[in-house]
């Protein structure tokens, strides 16, 4: 249970940790005279548990991220690196009475270091729905002014309390990347174990501004400690607006989607065009015109969910001129981008704007040439998904052969063949159609990057989990060989269609099958991959009626209220579109999709609209 000490001067401990009866090695921070936190206010406040024993604290700085110490997530003392975490870590955030089931507790799946100082930003595996991020102050401490700390760790008299506290300080020097401070009241705070990367807060008008993170401390005050010097030091973050902004976009379209073919030509799987984690919908229309619907995040039938304008944002998508569609967040930025195949097999892609204000804006840049000889005909099977976790969308092809391969995207768009300039990476081999009829994609084990799921032609379904790894040939799937059964039945004939979808919101994709008799099944993934039969161990909740292909010709996926639930939307054969809002509920049969919320569009026929992304 010994964790890694860093020292200021000969006797000041930093980083973090804590489990019940630990004492000795492990200094880190917690507010030790402070008041309980029960103000609304500072529910941005969260508890990072790195691994079995090491807890710190930290602040949501956007709805996927929190901005914590680097400290807290140093495995053994070893650097902390960009990429998934090195052990299991949680988040608990929106919680501030912790035996409460209120906020959420989430998993983290990505870990950005900052280069120079002892900060972190840490990915959750979905947004923290419901929870206000931390607004960043407009200026840094000022030498005797007072901030407000606020931690989750032990203080004068609990090891693990139930609530963080938050307790005034004093500011003393200021550099340029830190500032010390002083209990205000000379028996008042001090940082202890637990406490590492929780925020230091400036009020004004009432509202918390985030000025600073806690980093090293004397831990006077503190539940077993003998030492009485009550001051230490912060790690400033009010000039660092522009590096939390551009490593914090949200991976909600990091898994792209392709236009279906076969069987799964009527499942859709749209994108988020301005980057608010709510599914929009572009419409091709018979003249080849593309037009925007953006979800207004109502699916509750009193308002509409796709309210009028509906901007014009392309034109040319005609099946004939452009037969293969691709979308996802391929710069990384947090909106759908889109990418173009047209009959040669050239690949052209539109970033997006996120302007969906008025026509032809929403692609309003220039586009560029990312791709050459992807016709159907060479590469039968194209599929988005970001298979190395760094929130970019990549592009899995199938050759003729049965050869996976994998482009990854570099995330730059500014001119033509940057975004896939690196090699092609061979990923696994035997998956032609015939002997693999179709290959679902999706976080199945909610690590943050994307795995497959082959469905071969008896009907088994095999997993294959990501590593990540993506600097050499066939390091992507490395036990592509001994891949383990996740299913069995799952031929076309009896499972017409196959919903890959995360509907009970804990970062793992699911799976909802439609049987021949228009029934669905839910599928929800454990995240276990290791082993058969670990994937999907059931139950295996009903979870709606009449869903055959001629009661709902198209069936839309997404998330269309942002609450991090996959909702649907069936198109009925006349054109009318119903919505069916997502509760997670899958514990008993019929509770996930209640019924059709309310009609969410009309006219939306496959003759009129033939194809949707």
């Amino acid at each position: 249970m010994v964790r890694q000490v860093r020292r200021r001067r000969t006797a000041v401990a930093v980083a973090a940790v804590v489990v019940a009866g630990t004492m000795a090695g492990v200094p880190a921070r917690a507010v030790s005279g402070g008041s309980p936190v029960t103000d609304s206010a500072y529910a941005f406040a969260a508890k990072v548990v790195f691994g079995e024993v090491k807890a710190c604290s930290g602040a949501l700085v956007a709805p996927q991220w929190v901005l914590t110490a680097r400290s807290c997530l140093s495995d053994g003392g070893l650097p902390v690196v960009a990429g998934p975490p090195t052990v299991p870590t949680t988040v608990t955030v929106g919680r501030v009475d912790l035996p409460t089931h209120a906020g959420r507790v989430l998993r983290a799946n990505r870990v950005v270091p900052h280069p120079d100082r002892n900060l972190a930003l840490v990915r959750l595996v979905v947004p923290a729905v419901g929870v206000t991020p931390a607004v960043l102050a407009a200026s840094g401490p000022v030498q005797g002014e007072v901030l407000q700390a606020v931690g989750y760790g032990r203080t004068a008299t609990e090891w693990i309390p139930d609530y963080p506290h938050v307790a005034p300080v004093t500011v003393g020097a200021v550099s340029a990347t830190g500032a010390e401070i002083t209990a205000q009241d000379p028996g008042g705070v001090a940082t202890c174990k637990g406490d590492a990367g929780g925020p230091a807060l400036r009020v004004v008008d009432g509202r918390p501004e985030l000025v600073a993170v806690h980093d090293t401390s004397w831990q006077g005050g503190c539940l077993a400690e003998a030492e009485t010097r009550r001051d230490g030091t912060e790690t400033r973050v009010d000039d660092l607006g522009g590096w939390i902004r551009q490593n914090t976009p949200s991976n909600c379209n990091a898994g792209g989607a392709s236009t279906g073919t076969g069987d799964q030509a009527s499942v859709v799987i749209l994108g988020d065009w301005d980057g608010d984690c709510r599914k929009d919908i572009l419409a091709q229309l018979t003249d080849g015109r593309l037009r925007a619907y953006r979800s207004s995040g109502n699916i509750s039938g009193t308002a509409p969910l796709f309210p009028a304008p509906y901007p014009y944002v392309g034109t040319s998508w005609g099946a004939t001129n452009i037969p293969r569609v691709l979308t996802g967040d391929f710069d990384g930025d947090g909106r759908s981008d889109i990418i173009g195949q047209t009959a040669d097999g050239k690949l052209t892609a539109w970033a997006s704007t996120g302007d969906l204000s008025a026509d032809y804006r929403l692609f309003a840049g220039a586009t560029a040439l990312v791709g050459t000889g992807f016709s159907t005909s060479s590469i039968p099977r194209l599929m988005p998904g970001d298979f190395d976790g760094d929130g970019r969308t990549d592009l899995l092809g199938q050759l003729l052969d049965g050869t996976l391969r994998v482009w990854t995207s570099t995330g730059d768009l500014s001119a033509d063949a940057k975004l896939f300039a690196g090699p092609a990476r061979t990923v696994g081999s035997g998956f032609t159609t015939t002997a693999v009829p179709r290959i679902l994609t999706g976080d199945f084990d909610g690590d943050g990057t994307t795995d497959v799921i082959a469905q071969y032609a008896d009907g088994s379904m095999k997993g294959y989990p990501s590593s990540g790894d993506l600097s050499a040939d066939n390091k992507l799937f490395p036990a592509t060989a001994a891949a383990k059964v996740v299913g069995t039945g799952w031929k076309a004939t009896s499972i017409p269609r196959i919903l890959p979808a995360d509907v009970d919101g804990d970062g793992m994709t699911d799976l909802v099958a439609q049987f021949a008799d228009g029934r669905l099944r839910a599928y929800r993934s454990s995240g276990a991959m290791t082993g058969s039969g670990l994937t999907f161990p059931g139950p295996y909740p009903y979870v709606g009626t009449s869903w055959t292909t001629a009661d709902r010709p198209r069936i839309l996926l997404g998330d269309f209220n942002g609450d991090a639930l996959t909702d649907l939307i069936g198109q009925n054969p006349d054109g009318t579109l119903h919505g069916f809002q997502a509760t997670g509920y899958l514990s008993e049969d019929h509770k996930l999709y209640l019924a059709a919320v309310s009609a969410v569009g009309s006219g939306w026929t496959t003759t009129s609209i033939p194809r949707v992304f």
